[in-house]
């Protein structure tokens, strides 16, 4: 009769290690029917245990926290969302506390890596915080949007929430508290801006919280910034743009958070993008030289605004230059803001490489080109740029097989519909000798569809 194994050793029969980190997952919910099955199911065989906190559901929110296995209280809501969150904290029993929305949630394999990262920083008594990248999804579930939080930090009696809304965590000791930069490692998914309707609804209520908020600190620029957020989300341009300028322009103005006329100088570039250059123009170089004055962190947006104005002005050579810039910064930068060209790489990348042809850098052109196709291999204008910088190298009775191969690196040629594409690019390239070479791998009832182009 086979051994029992005994308790607390592995089948291999050594000693089993037990993890250091007890993680307590906590969140605050009002009516979150929809998302609280998603929002607790991460943490399931990872957290230590799971706190959910309701403040007035009307819904079947509790219950379902209950027979998802939370620990679920009850907190009157009082408008202050940072003592709603303390109230959390405080029956939370891990020495780690996992505090996201139930509109977020990390993926699996995000998730894996969690634990074993803080196991890494638990006898680092100076780190506070685990820093995170958050993705903001749009509808479709594209990322609309990449910023970083605090969402994960140390259990200490010190370290609590203050401000009543867009709450940020401090330590009442008056210390900063220390982040560990995990935004390479570590990604938070985020839903609860994505749809018009919510937008506008929890921007009416954000919008009610930071005036009375202002009533009491009416010079913090932060407070200033998130109220023009709330006013940008319901559609309030001129309100939301005055907020922004008012961070930057006013003289008694509070910048202890740099973050502030940051945030501010890139909202305004983001609602006036569309506008005319001409009428942009003088506002974008007044926040590029007040942000430098202000010495904010240099941010990948500030040039990439930049480069969208010299590029709707025609100026492609100044464009590709500031593009160039925002995506070295973006290589780096590990800011608190959000980066808005990350929707816009493919351009961007389009732009450097067509502006790098035109002036017989070659090899330029072709490596911004690749990568403008890695966000979208399927972008007409960017293939476009690679076969025509081909062709610009290729010379008459030269093999075609090297760019071939080339290309085959990049498109499944074995998909009909990779290799319909790279042929009718080729044909508008006017690159005849790898249009013809296309030709040649294309099947037959394909060939006598199309017909022979040219």
């Amino acid at each position: 009769m086979p051994k029992k194994k005994k308790k607390g050793t592995s089948a291999k029969g050594g000693a089993k290690k037990q993890s250091r980190i007890r993680l307590s997952q906590c969140m605050i919910v009002k009516n979150e029917e929809a998302n609280i099955r998603q929002a607790l199911s991460w943490g399931k065989g990872l957290v230590w245990e799971q706190i959910v906190v309701d403040t007035g559901s009307v819904d079947r929110t509790p219950e379902l926290a209950k027979e998802l296995g939370a620990q679920v209280y009850t907190y009157p809501w009082n408008g202050d969302f940072s003592a709603a969150k303390n109230f959390a904290i405080e029956r939370a029993r891990g020495n780690w506390i996992a505090f996201l929305d139930a509109d977020e949630w990390f993926p699996s394999e995000e998730a894996k890596k969690l634990l074993p990262i803080l196991e890494q920083i638990h006898d680092r008594r100076d780190i506070d915080v685990l820093r995170t990248k958050i993705a903001n999804l749009e509808e479709d579930g594209s990322i609309g949007s990449v910023s970083c939080q605090d969402r994960i930090f140390r259990n200490h009696p010190d370290v609590r929430y203050e401000h009543r809304i867009h709450e940020a965590l401090s330590r009442k000791d008056g210390r900063k508290p220390l982040a560990m930069d995990a935004q390479d490692e570590l990604m938070i998914l985020h839903t609860g801006y994505a749809g018009t309707q919510m937008q506008q609804k929890k921007g009416q209520r954000n919008i009610e919280l930071l005036k009375d908020e202002l009533k009491q600190r009416p010079y913090d620029g932060m407070c200033w910034a998130y109220l023009g957020d709330a006013y940008r989300s319901r559609g309030n341009t001129e309100q939301a743009l005055d907020c922004y300028r008012r961070v930057l322009e006013e003289p008694k103005m509070e910048m202890t958070h740099k973050v502030a006329p940051l945030r501010a100088g890139l909202e305004i570039m983001n609602l006036l993008v569309n506008r005319p250059a001409a009428e942009i123009r003088e506002e974008y170089l007044r926040i590029n030289q007040r942000l430098k004055e202000l010495d904010a962190e240099p941010h990948p947006d500030v040039d990439y605004y930049l480069g969208c104005m010299h590029l709707k002005a025609g100026k492609l050579s100044a464009a590709a230059e500031y593009y160039e810039q925002a995506l070295n910064k973006m290589e780096t930068y590990h800011g608190e803001d959000i980066s808005r060209m990350t929707s816009a790489l493919e351009l961007v990348n389009r732009v450097i490489a067509t502006e790098a042809l035109l002036r017989g850098d070659v090899q330029k052109s072709v490596s911004f080109a690749v990568s403008a196709l890695k966000v979208n291999k399927y972008s007409a204008d960017g293939i476009g740029i690679l076969l025509r910088a081909f062709r610009t190298e290729w010379k008459e009775g030269m093999s075609v097989e090297p760019y071939w191969k080339f290309l085959v690196r990049l498109y499944d040629i074995q998909n009909l519909k990779d290799l319909v594409f790279l042929y009718k690019v080729s044909c508008e390239a006017g690159f005849e000798a790898l249009k013809n070479h296309i030709w040649t791998q294309l099947p037959q009832p394909v060939q006598q569809q199309l017909g022979q182009l040219g």
